[in-house]
C-alpha cells in the first residue's frame, strides 16, 4: 500500500525582482527571518515574518513572506497555521497576477501539499492538477513542472492510479536530472517516490534499486538532507519487512528515527514508530511492539489531530499487535475505535477517504 511517507517537493519559490522602492523594509525583515530559521531560532523567525506581513507594501511581496511563514509552520507540524498563510499567499497572487501565472501554480502546489499531509487527498489532487495544467501551458521545461508532477504522483497513489503516477515520475526524473544533475535533492525525492510506486505494483526489485539510489544521493549530499534520508530509510524498511527481512527492516527504521530532529517531523516520526511496532509484533515477543504503537499514536494525534485518516490504519495495526501479544480485550477496543473513526470520516466526507477499511485490515 502506498503510504504518506513519500517525500513531497512542496515549496516552490520565485526569485525576487525588486530594486529601489519602499519594499526594502519588508524584504530586509523577510531575509533576516530566513536567517533566523537557518540558525534554529524559530520563534524569532515567526515574530519577524509576522511583523513583515504588517508592513503596508505590495501584496506580491506579502505573498512571498506568507509563503516563507507557512514553510516555518509546516516544519513545526502546525498545519492549520500553514494552510492559513498559504491561502493568504494564493489570494494575493490571484488578485494581482493573470490566472495562468507560474507564481499562482506554485501557490497551488504549496497549499496542495499541506492538504496532502492533512489527509485531504481530493483537495490536494485538485490543486496539484490545476498547478500542473498551468505549468504545462508554459512548457514542460518549466523548472516547476517536474516538482509538481512528482507531488501529484504521490497523491495519485492514494487513488491506486499507479500507472499514471509512474509516468509522471518518469517525466519528473528526466526533467530533474537535466535541471539539477543526477546527485541532487530533487532527483533523490523523485527516486524515493518512484520506489514506492514500484513497491505498490509489487515490482520489488525495481523498488529496491530506486530506494538504493535515493539513499546514495542523500548520503552524498550530507547533513542538509538528513530528513529526506530518514524518509527513504523508513520506506525501505517497510520494503524489507514485506520481504520478511525483519533484521534489515529494523535497522533501517531505527537509523531513520535517529536522524530526526527533536522538534517537528511528527508525521514521519509516527510512521517510523508504527513500522517498528509492526516489525516487533512479528518477533517471538510481540509485547515489545506495544510501546512503539502507543508512542506513534500519541505523536500522530499531536501533529495531525485525532481524526486523521492514517490513524485508522495505525489503530488497526496496533489492534493486530495486541492480539498477537494475547491482549484480546485491548485488541477489540482498538479495532472498535478504528471502525468508529472510519465511520466518522466517511460521514463528514464520503468521497474523501481514499482507502477502504477492508484493505486496511489486511495490513499488519
Amino acid at each position: 500500500m502506498f503510504i504518506t511517507r513519500a517525500i513531497a517537493l512542496a515549496v516552490l519559490l520565485t526569485a525576487p525582482a525588486f530594486a529601489e522602492d519602499p519594499l526594502h523594509t519588508a524584504m530586509r525583515m523577510n531575509d533576516q527571518a530566513m536567517a533566523f530559521v537557518d540558525q534554529g531560532k524559530w520563534q524569532d523567525a515567526e515574530n519577524l515574518y509576522r511583523s513583515a506581513l504588517d508592513v503596508k507594501c505590495d501584496e506580491l511581496m506579502r505573498a512571498r513572506i506568507a509563503n516563507n511563514l507557512a514553510l516555518l509552520y509546516r516544519s513545526e507540524d502546525r498545519y492549520p497555521d500553514a494552510e492559513a498563510a498559504l491561502r493568504h499567499a494564493l489570494d494575493w497572487r490571484q488578485k494581482n497576477l493573470p490566472a495562468g501565472s507560474v507564481e499562482i501554480a506554485y501557490s497551488l502546489n504549496n497549499l496542495a501539499d499541506v492538504y496532502r499531509i492533512q489527509g485531504r487527498d481530493w483537495e490536494a489532487r485538485n490543486l496539484f492538477e490545476s498547478a500542473l495544467k498551468i505549468l504545462g501551458g508554459s512548457g514542460p521545461d518549466n523548472v516547476g513542472f517536474p516538482v509538481v508532477a512528482s507531488n501529484l504522483a504521490v497523491v495519485l497513489c492514494k487513488f491506486n492510479e499507479y500507472d499514471r503516477a509512474e509516468d509522471l515520475l518518469d517525466q519528473a526524473l528526466t526533467g530533474m536530472e537535466r535541471e539539477h544533475g543526477a546527485i541532487s535533492r530533487e532527483v533523490g525525492v523523485a527516486s524515493n517516490n518512484l520506489a514506492q510506486v514500484f513497491q505498490a505494483k509489487k515490482k520489488l526489485q525495481e523498488a529496491a534499486e530506486m530506494y538504493r539510489r535515493a539513499v546514495d544521493i542523500f548520503e552524498a549530499l550530507g547533513p542538509a538532507t538528513e530528513l529526506d534520508l530518514a524518509a527513504v530509510l523508513a520506506n525501505r524498511g517497510e520494503l524489507f519487512e514485506e520481504q520478511h527481512q525483519n533484521g534489515q527492516a529494523e535497522q533501517d527504521e531505527q537509523r531513520a528515527l535517529d536522524l530526526l530532529n527533536p522538534q517537528g517531523n511528527g508525521p514521519l516520526r509516527a510512521a517510523i514508530l508504527q513500522n517498528l511496532g509492526n516489525i516487533l509484533a512479528e518477533s517471538p515477543n510481540p509485547k515489545d511492539a506495544l510501546p512503539y504503537f502507543e508512542q506513534s499514536l500519541q505523536v500522530q494525534e499531536k501533529a495531525l489531530g485525532s481524526e486523521h485518516p492514517a490513524t485508522v490504519r495505525l489503530l488497526l495495526d496496533y489492534s493486530a499487535a495486541t492480539l498477537r501479544a494475547g491482549q484480546e480485550a485491548l485488541s477489540r477496543k482498538l479495532r472498535k475505535r478504528a471502525q468508529a473513526l472510519f465511520k466518522r470520516i466517511q460521514s463528514t466526507d464520503p468521497g474523501g477517504f481514499t482507502v477502504s477499511l477492508n484493505s486496511l485490515r489486511d495490513v499488519h
